[in-house]
Formats: structure tokens, C-alpha cells, sequence
């Protein structure tokens, strides 16, 4: 992998990568719906056991009658949206860090020059790392991928944990570096950009009454987390459903904030910042956001799966034949 070195920038540069980076982080939709699923069935030994490594990434993988290598020059990035209205202070128990109930990871191919969003589901049932209280991991449980972040400190221990989750989801594939923000950061920056135009996509007139479906409004920020956030009786109440709303206020969002003054982004990571835990280094979010404004955006992928319920709670299977192919065209390609 080809890691561009950080070049020596102000701080002004940095607000300025790191508030386009929280603000579409925010688009995206954050909060949600907590459940919990603290039960312990289907449980498994950690891959690598008791902190030893888990194993790499293939570097060639045999897939319909097919040869792939992993592509080289790659970089991904896991945007977490927790459900969390206050700001990103912590917490002193080991399995209270929130749950991240929106999960965007973000891969930059360098030699081809684009770069795609992948956006998983929360209700994901995947093998989660259960963090001890010693920081370790004795094994996973399967569970729902949001509860990945639950575990840990709610700061970048729990990032950490949603990091392994995502990566093992995946083959392993390595995740260099993450940012997330909690619920109550959306509010904020969206009534920086004076709100998002949209027609909506659903009716949560119950909720506010000029939320009808149909409706073309300009959301403020309580109204935009409402929109990006319930599906507790709205529409057939899966988080499918909240994805795809999820993905067109990403759209409108996107849109309002192209039209705001250079100064903005500044303004949105300092109003923000209380809210956003990161490992980014400040001169590697300038390279990255500079990169994404010259490569071409390729479309957001999902992976396709089957919604059920599982003692009560949504649980979404995923497709493994999706879930291989999402694998290969992120990080693969066919020799």
C-alpha cells in the first residue's frame, strides 16, 4: 500500500479537511433506533486468540472458476455515525461506548484514481470482537454489527473495535484510520448550511407535521436527524429503508453545501469537533480530501441481504454471494 506522507500544513488547513470530512459524515445519517442484543448466543473463539494477530488478507482469492489479486495502492477509511446526543466525552465502562448506527467505509483506489462508499447495514449479523476489561479480545459473538462500537470506552477504543469488526466482516481487508461523530453533531451542521431542501421520501408527519411524504421541505437540523434517524413506524420499519433516505439527504446535503462560502468547512468542524473522535493526522485528512475532490466518485455499494427478526430484534442476513462480490470489486481485480 502506497501511504502519501503528510505534508506540513496550518491549522486552518486541517479544520478545514476535517469539517468537509465530519459534515458529509453527518449527511450520511447518523443515530438510530438502539437495540440491544446482549445475549450470547453463536459465540466463537477470537480469530488469533487472546491477542494474537488475526490473519492477513489474501492476496489472490479463486471466485467463479476466477483468479483475483488484491489491488495494490489502496486506502480505506471507516466513518461512524453513534447514537449518541451528547458529545464524545466517553465513558468508564468497557461495554457502554454507544452503538454506531451508521457505518460508512470509504476506499480510495490511488492508481486508478477513484474512490467508492460502502455503506453497511447496522443490523448486520457478523462476528463482533467482545472487548474485556483488560482491552483484549477472548472471542466474538454473533451479533449485530452497530453493537461493535458498544464495546470499549465510546471513544478510540470502541472506534477500534468497529474497525476489527469491519475488517474481519470483509476478509480481513486492513482499515487505516476512522473518524466518527455522535447523533448530536448532526443538528449543528446542518443549520450551519441553513438547512436541506428535499422532497421527502417518507411520512414522519407523526413526528412533525410538515413532514408529509411527498412534501418538499427545507429540513432544519432537528428535522434533518428526524429524517436521517427514525424507522421505528416509518415505512416498513427496516433500516433499509432508513438507508436509502439516508443516502438521498446525503445528496441534498452535498448539494447546499457546495453553494456555502469557503469559510464553512472551518465553521463545521469548530462547531463539530466536541462531537468527533478520529485517528486521521492532520496532514493525511488534507491529502485525502484533496484527493476526492480530483478522483471520480464511483457509486455507493450495499450489500445485499434478507431482513428477519431474532428475538425481537431486526436482524439482517447477508448475502454471501454480495457480500464476495462487494469484496471483489472494492479491493480486487481479475487477472
Amino acid at each position: 500500500m502506497n501511504h502519501h506522507p503528510d505534508r506540513r500544513i496550518s491549522r486552518r488547513d486541517f479544520f478545514r479537511a476535517a469539517g468537509v470530512a465530519a459534515a458529509a459524515l453527518a449527511a450520511l445519517g447518523l443515530g438510530g433506533y438502539a437495540v440491544q442484543r446482549w445475549d450470547t448466543a453463536g459465540e466463537a473463539p477470537a480469530a488469533g486468540g487472546s491477542g494474537q494477530p488475526r490473519p492477513a488478507w489474501q492476496e489472490t482469492v479463486q471466485a467463479d472458476g476466477r483468479t483475483w489479486r488484491r489491488k495494490t495502492n489502496l486506502e480505506s477509511y471507516l466513518f461512524l455515525g453513534i447514537d449518541t446526543l451528547g458529545k464524545a466525552e466517553g465513558t468508564q465502562s468497557y461495554v457502554a461506548g454507544g452503538q454506531a448506527d451508521a457505518q460508512i467505509l470509504l476506499v480510495v483506489d490511488h492508481t486508478a484514481r477513484t474512490w467508492q462508499m460502502l455503506q453497511i447495514n447496522r443490523d448486520s449479523m457478523v462476528q463482533v470482537p467482545v472487548l474485556s476489561m483488560m482491552g483484549t479480545v477472548p472471542y466474538t459473538i454473533r451479533q449485530q454489527i452497530a453493537l461493535a462500537h458498544a464495546y470499549g470506552n465510546g471513544r478510540e477504543q470502541s472506534c477500534e473495535n468497529n474497525v476489527k469488526a469491519v475488517s474481519m466482516l470483509l476478509g480481513d481487508q486492513p482499515i487505516d484510520g476512522y473518524l466518527s461523530l455522535t447523533m448530536g453533531g448532526v443538528g449543528v451542521l446542518v443549520d450551519l448550511v441553513g438547512g436541506v431542501t428535499l422532497t421527502l421520501a417518507s411520512d414522519l408527519s407523526a413526528i412533525d407535521p410538515a413532514l408529509t411524504q411527498g412534501a418538499t421541505v427545507t429540513l432544519n437540523g432537528e428535522q434533518a436527524l428526524a429524517y436521517v434517524h427514525t424507522r421505528q413506524n416509518v415505512d416498513d420499519q427496516t433500516n433499509l429503508a432508513r438507508m436509502d433516505r439516508q443516502r438521498q439527504f446525503l445528496r441534498a446535503f452535498e448539494e447546499q453545501a457546495r453553494q456555502m462560502d469557503p469559510s464553512f468547512a472551518l465553521d463545521a468542524y469548530q462547531a463539530a469537533e466536541d462531537y468527533i473522535i478520529t485517528n486521521l493526522s492532520s496532514g493525511r485528512a488534507v491529502n485525502l480530501a484533496g484527493q476526492l475532490q480530483q478522483y471520480t466518485q464511483l457509486p455507493v455499494l450495499t450489500i445485499a441481504g434478507e431482513n428477519t427478526v431474532e428475538d425481537g430484534y431486526w436482524a439482517y442476513e447477508l448475502d454471501q454471494d454480495s457480500l464476495q462480490q462487494t469484496i471483489l470489486q472494492l479491493f480486487y481485480q481479475e487477472i
